[in-house]
């Protein structure tokens, strides 16, 4: 593990003005380190700091990672404000639509895949050497993975998968919800969750991608990482759900844990590697 009177370090979570991101921002508020919770309305972001009791070390960031502008925007704060550097950014801003249409696919993706890949590619620049990107995802995407067909669990798992080719594979999908096409593509039209966890599966692809892109720039280290399944908004608080606090320990064991005993863009859940594709018990 990292020590703690290590130099403090700058970790930027999205989305944690709530929910997994806001017990993560929590335990990290107890730390030395700068933290920075990124939200997209500032009005629930300053009500957030209040519920922590106002700590000096954590700081409100108005971000919205679907809004290239606004991300933008963010980075400009960070460079003037914070120092121009990040040790850890977390992508943990998501959103979930039960409902089978491609406008509900184009917002979902537009955050958990597009808004990921995106705000990646603009942070990279700052990130300081062995730093860590980890994208939160959902073991969701390995289950829907092993109820596709075997082309599409090859085109996932490819070792030489590009992001072009995976945006190719995400836009196939949405536009096969707006033509109904979906089984014929190589989809369960019954998998559960199926927008959700689709788009899960590509951010655990990316991270793969990311991971072997950047591995020599920096030390910097790519990974994903299942919460699991915790009650939240995005679930409607779900009976059964356990509590955000052990989905922001997922996240926290790869924030801390020494690179040696990570894989480089492994997928993990409370401490654990799994695998891309595959149920998951």
């Amino acid at each position: 593990m990292f020590s703690k009177s290590q130099q403090p370090r700058v970790i930027l979570v999205t989305g944690s003005n709530k929910g997994i991101g806001f017990e993560l921002v929590k335990s990290l508020s107890n730390s030395n380190d700068m933290v920075l919770l990124g939200c997209r309305n500032p009005e629930r972001g300053n009500d957030a700091l209040i519920r922590l009791g106002s700590p000096p070390n954590v700081h409100c960031l108005q971000l919205d990672v679907s809004s290239e502008e606004s991300i933008v925007q963010a980075k400009n704060e960070i460079e003037h404000k914070y120092g121009g550097q990040l040790d850890i950014l977390v992508n943990n801003a998501a959103c979930g639509d039960l409902e089978l249409t491609v406008d509900s696919a184009r917002k979902t993706f537009s955050v958990n895949y597009y808004g990921i890949k995106m705000l990646n590619e603009y942070l990279f620049p700052l990130i300081r050497k062995n730093g860590r990107i980890i994208n939160v995802a959902s073991a969701c995407g390995s289950v829907v993975l092993s109820e596709a067909s075997k082309y599409l669990q090859d085109q996932y798992s490819l070792s030489t998968l590009t992001t072009r080719q995976l945006n190719q594979l995400v836009e196939d999908f949405i536009s096969s919800v707006g033509t109904n096409n979906i089984e014929q593509l190589g989809y369960n039209p019954q998998s559960l969750y199926l927008i959700y966890s689709v788009s899960k599966a590509a951010v655990i692809a990316l991270t793969r991608i990311e991971a072997r892109q950047w591995s020599s720039a920096r030390g910097i280290l790519v990974f994903s990482v299942c919460p699991g399944f915790c009650a939240t908004d995005i679930n409607q608080n779900a009976p059964g759900g356990r509590h955000p606090k052990l989905g922001a320990e997922s996240i926290l064991y790869l924030i801390n844990t020494d690179e040696n005993k990570l894989e480089n863009g492994g997928f993990y859940r409370d401490g654990q590697q799994l695998a891309q594709i595959g149920r998951i018990d």
